[in-house]
Formats: structure tokens, C-alpha cells, sequence
């Protein structure tokens, strides 16, 4: 036992000659209180504020001029398990010509983060090298409970919660859909802010029906604003003050009133043609955008004039003058404009923020705008795709209906093959599936997408029976429906890095739209070649193009080519496309009566 105990003696003596002799960590002010040693006390305070002294004594087979890192990690149970402390990455530190630098951080340590029984912070210095000194380990210890034997001692020029001026401005009458104007509150000191005696603020809004979302808090000039008002009635808003420690608000502000009124302008409603998704999210692809229509407001003037009017037949009544489209992401309150969208539809919603990672969730809303007026729609969920991984399939297809029972048979549908680099340098696994999807549209609502059964195949041929119905209104033949496509790949990938360090994943991908529709002119709508290298060419016999507009729009739904081609006769168009990236491309050819979206693919 003793020899064990002897043993045990000198394995600390040996690490702390390892270690301490080269990084030594003392602290300086604990919650701006001075110290000189350890253990660092976290009490009962929610968050500390440690001061530390750092040196690092550059130990002799080091050479001289070596530059590192500095770090202060904390942990309750071993240094394997330590996490790197709030403000404590030091960043770099400099000796210059001598062997010995001091540093001095400031870092947060947080009373949840170590065990009753309390834990340790040490430092840590990193040579460019890789090779790492690490000081002893500083002890941290705390109070059992959040409540228990706390003294708070605050500094003789901290403001006292309970004694602050506390009131709001001011009580405000609202239309239906507008914004109530900022409330604002009386000003305050509040120099120890991040302290556990600084001042926090509670603001609470509270009504039946629900009252709007708080857009903006600024504890700065001590002001709330709230969204548009989406309901009749009134709500009421109050601020409460207390300490950052303790969660505690003793001082109240006075309440005041928002009462909303009915609006002189009528229903401000927008919609948007699916599919949706199961969470309910209206699903675009940057390729192929979907209109975002709306309600037509009208203001009633007699209203306007006079808020208790009774509406009725006869009343004057204006169009708004114009409209604002907003956005943000689903998780912020952060709503922006969209620029030059000023109009009743949203044709084409790519907001700017648009990430390349596949999956993008926002909503939308409109704002119409009369005068001084300004009333918000209802809230739209949009999912955003965009293609990724060169995912790309092609092409439209329009088939010819020669009678009533007779119709072109379908193309297979080519896809692109899948270019994706995890950064493997050995791989280990790299597998990639496909799922073809249909999503049929005609005299019905627009439904799901859904899976083709047994379409797992890199490309497809459309399989599905085409029905040819009368249309009455041109007095012709059509498909009932629309065939809708498009491919899912789905990639699981797992290997090591360059840095030999295992990664692995699975990532899934939505490639473009394209369709299958049908048509009774003598010959269908050709672009080729297909794919093409410097020239389009655009023809049909029965169309005449010389008045048409052509687009070219990229995979991200930007304009490449704007109505720019040559007409070489009334059904033959051409554009030259050399100066275009390699990729999938679609094509919008608008008559005075035929639109029509096709696609190609630039070598």
C-alpha cells in the first residue's frame, strides 16, 4: 500500500514538471472580484466572468521564435472530455526572441455546465508544430442549487431594478392587417449588462385572439415592434425589469392597449398551385417556378373617411395603389423585401438569400399598399429546391394526337449521371439509388408527387396509359392530363479524408421538372440539336415566330439569353448559345397564343 502510495506521489510530481513548468494558469477576478488562486467559485450565479493570467514558458527542444495557439478548456470529468470555454480561444501567441509569453483571456463560465461535485479549466498551448503543452488543471466548484446561499454584491454604481423608472408609450388604435407604431419605453443605465447584477428586460404581449409577432426588440433605445394585426380586438403589452441573476422581474411597467378596428381595405388573401409536401410547404424548383396569385383589395373610401361606417352598396371604392412581396426564413422573424416586385402575381420567387443546399423553407407574404395604408396578407409556406449534384433530366415532350384514339408514343427520359465529392481519398462505400416520381395535373386540382413504382433506373420510360379527351372550348383533342417527372438520387457515401479522418453521409437530391403534354398541329414544336454545342435551333411548322418572345433561363431560374435570336424564316428560330456554361437550360416560347417551356442541355 505504501509503495503504491509512494507511487502515486511521484507520478504527480512528474506531471506537474511535465506540464506545469510549461503552462501555468492563475486567475485574476472572478465576477469582478480580484483573486489570486483557486478554486474558482461559480456560487450561485448563473453566469461567471473569469479573468485569466496565462504563461507559457517555451521548453528547451523548442526553438526559439516559435509561434502557437492558446486555448482554456473546461470539463467535470476528464481533460478527454473537455470542451473548449467561452471566449477562450486566445487565438496566437508570440515570444519573439525570448522563451516565455504571458497572455491574458477572459472567458464565461456557466453554472449548469459542471456537476455539483464542480470540475476544472486548464490551458492549453498548441506549436505550429502540432505539438501541445497543457497546464494543471484549476478546480471550479459551486453551490448545489441555483437559490442556495447566493450573494449577489452588487457594485455601489449598479442601477437597483426595483428603483428604475419604468414606464411605456402609449396606447394606439390600428386597421385590421396594418402595424401598430414601435412602442417604446422609458431609457435606463444598464452598464454591467452582461453581469449577473446587469438589468434584463421582459416584454409580454397578451390578448384573445392571439396578438402579432414581435419583429424587433431593441434593448438598446429600449423599443418593441410587432408584425402586421391579423385579427379584430385588442392586446396588451407590458415591460418587466430585474436583475440578468435569478430570472426574477419585481419591477412592472404600466400596461397599455392596442385596439384593432376594421380596415377600409378589403381581403388581402394570396395562393399558390401545389404539390405540397406533408408538412404542408408549397414545393418550387428553381427551374421551373410557380406563379403566387392573390385577391384584388379595393379601398372603401366611405370607410376610410370614417371608421364606423356600415359598408354598403354604393360605397366609392379605389384599387390600392401597389404591392410589396416579403419573405423570411421559416426560423426568423427577419422579413425582407423582394426588389422590383411590386406587382398584384409573384411569378417567379428566388429569393436572394437562396442557399445551394437542396432544401430551402421560407415564407412569403403580400403587402398591399394604399397611401399611407398598408394592409399584410396571409402567410405562404414555400420549399425551394434546387438542383444539385448535376442532377438534371431531359426533355419536354409534346405528342402528336393524330385522332381520338390515337397519340405519338413517349421518348425515354435521359437523365445526366451524378457528380458528387464527399472529399474521400479512400473510399469505402459510394452507392447511389434513384426514385422516379409523377405528378399528374389536368381538370383537377394539382396532386403530390408520387413514387413510380419500379422506376429505379438512372433514366425512365414513361410507362403510363394516355387518355385522349374532346376539348369543347377550341374544339380539339387533348391529353385529360399532364404527365409531370422528375428524379430523386439519393447518395450514401462513407471513406476516409485527406486528413485520414473517416466521413460518411447520405444526401439527397431533386432534379428539374419536365413534362409530357400533347398537341393536334401537323408537326410538333422540335429544338435541336439536342444536346447542342454553339447554335438552337427553334422551329414549327404551324407557328409563326417572328412575333414571339424566347428565354433562355438557367438552373436557378436566371435569365441567360433574354429574348435574344435571329428568325431565319416565320417557323424557324435560332439562337446562338457559345457564350453558355455547360448544363440543363429551359427554353420559354411565348405567341400571341401559345406559351410552351422546353429544355436542352449545352455541351
Amino acid at each position: 500500500m505504501k509503495k503504491n502510495y509512494l507511487f502515486l506521489i511521484a507520478t504527480l510530481m512528474l506531471n506537474a514538471l511535465m506540464f506545469a513548468q510549461t503552462v501555468t494558469l492563475t486567475p485574476t477576478a472572478v465576477n469582478n472580484t480580484n483573486v489570486n488562486s483557486g478554486p474558482i467559485n461559480l456560487a450561485s450565479v448563473p453566469t461567471s466572468t473569469v479573468s485569466l493570467n496565462i504563461k507559457v514558458e517555451i521548453p528547451s527542444n523548442v526553438a526559439v521564435n516559435d509561434q502557437g495557439t492558446i486555448t482554456v478548456y473546461y470539463s467535470n470529468l476528464s481533460t478527454t472530455n473537455a470542451n473548449v470555454a467561452a471566449g477562450g480561444n486566445g487565438g496566437n501567441l508570440y515570444f519573439g526572441s525570448g522563451r516565455t509569453a504571458v497572455a491574458s483571456i477572459i472567458i464565461n463560465l456557466y453554472w449548469s455546465d459542471f456537476l455539483t461535485s464542480g470540475g476544472f479549466i486548464f490551458a492549453e498551448y498548441k506549436t505550429s508544430a502540432g505539438t501541445s503543452y497543457r497546464s494543471s488543471n484549476l478546480a471550479v466548484i459551486k453551490n448545489p442549487t441555483l437559490s442556495e446561499g447566493t450573494t449577489l454584491n452588487p457594485p455601489a454604481d449598479a442601477p437597483n431594478p426595483t428603483k428604475i423608472v419604468n414606464t411605456l408609450c402609449c396606447n394606439q388604435t390600428v386597421r385590421l392587417g396594418e402595424r401598430p407604431q414601435p412602442i417604446t419605453g422609458s431609457q435606463f443605465l444598464n452598464p454591467y449588462a452582461r453581469e449577473p447584477y446587469g438589468i434584463n428586460t421582459k416584454w409580454e404581449t397578451n390578448g384573445t385572439p392571439r396578438p402579432p409577432a414581435i419583429t424587433n426588440l431593441d434593448n438598446t433605445n429600449q423599443s418593441l415592434t410587432l408584425d402586421y394585426t391579423t385579427a379584430l380586438g385588442s392586446f396588451t403589452v407590458k415591460r418587466s425589469l430585474g436583475y440578468v441573476y435569478g430570472n426574477q422581474y419585481p419591477n412592472t411597467s404600466n400596461t397599455i392597449s392596442i385596439t384593432v378596428i376594421k380596415s377600409p381595405m378589403s381581403e388581402n388573401t394570396i395562393s399558390i398551385d401545389g404539390p405540397f409536401d406533408s408538412n404542408g410547404f408549397a414545393e418550387i424548383i428553381t427551374s421551373n417556378p410557380k406563379i403566387v396569385s392573390g385577391s384584388s383589395p379595393k379601398i372603401n373610401l366611405a370607410l376610410l373617411q370614417n371608421p364606423n361606417h356600415t359598408e354598403q352598396r354604393g360605397d366609392n371604392v379605389v384599387d390600392v395603389d401597389r404591392y410589396e412581396w416579403e419573405y423570411t426564413k421559416t426560423n426568423l422573424i427577419d422579413w425582407k423585401t423582394l426588389e422590383n416586385e411590386n406587382s398584384p402575381t409573384l411569378n417567379n420567387f428566388i429569393p436572394n438569400d437562396l442557399e445551394i443546399n437542396e432544401d430551402n423553407y421560407y415564407l412569403i407574404r403580400r403587402i398591399a399598399v394604399y397611401q399611407n395604408i398598408k394592409k399584410g396578407s396571409n402567410e405562404l409556406k414555400i420549399l425551394v429546391r434546387t438542383i444539385r449534384y448535376n442532377n438534371t433530366i431531359c426533355c419536354d415532350q409534346t405528342l402528336k394526337i393524330s385522332s381520338p384514339t390515337q397519340i405519338e408514343s413517349p421518348e425515354s427520359l435521359n437523365s445526366s449521371s451524378i457528380i458528387f465529392d464527399p472529399n474521400i481519398v479512400t473510399p469505402h462505400q459510394y452507392y447511389i439509388s434513384y426514385q422516379w416520381q409523377l405528378q399528374l395535373q389536368g381538370n383537377r386540382t394539382s396532386d403530390a408527387w408520387q413514387n413510380i413504382t419500379g422506376a429505379t433506373n438512372k433514366d425512365y420510360m414513361p410507362t403510363q396509359s394516355l387518355e385522349i379527351i374532346s376539348d369543347p372550348r377550341r374544339n380539339t383533342l387533348k391529353l385529360k392530363e399532364s404527365y409531370n417527372y422528375r428524379r430523386i438520387a439519393q447518395v450514401i457515401y462513407s471513406g476516409y479524408d485527406e486528413n485520414n479522418k473517416w466521413v460518411s453521409g447520405t444526401v439527397k437530391s431533386y432534379s428539374n421538372e419536365i413534362y409530357i403534354s400533347s398537341t393536334t398541329f401537323n408537326s410538333k414544336l422540335m429544338v435541336y440539336p439536342n444536346p447542342a454545342s454553339t447554335t438552337l435551333n427553334i422551329e414549327h411548322s404551324s407557328l409563326n415566330l417572328t412575333n414571339s418572345t424566347i428565354k433562355i433561363i438557367d438552373a436557378m431560374g436566371k435569365t441567360v439569353n433574354p429574348n435574344s435570336f435571329s428568325i431565319l424564316s416565320p417557323s424557324l428560330a435560332t439562337i446562338d448559345i457559345s457564350n453558355l456554361l455547360g448544363g440543363i437550360y429551359f427554353i420559354t416560347l411565348q405567341t400571341s397564343s401559345y406559351s410552351i417551356q422546353l429544355n436542352f442541355i449545352k455541351n
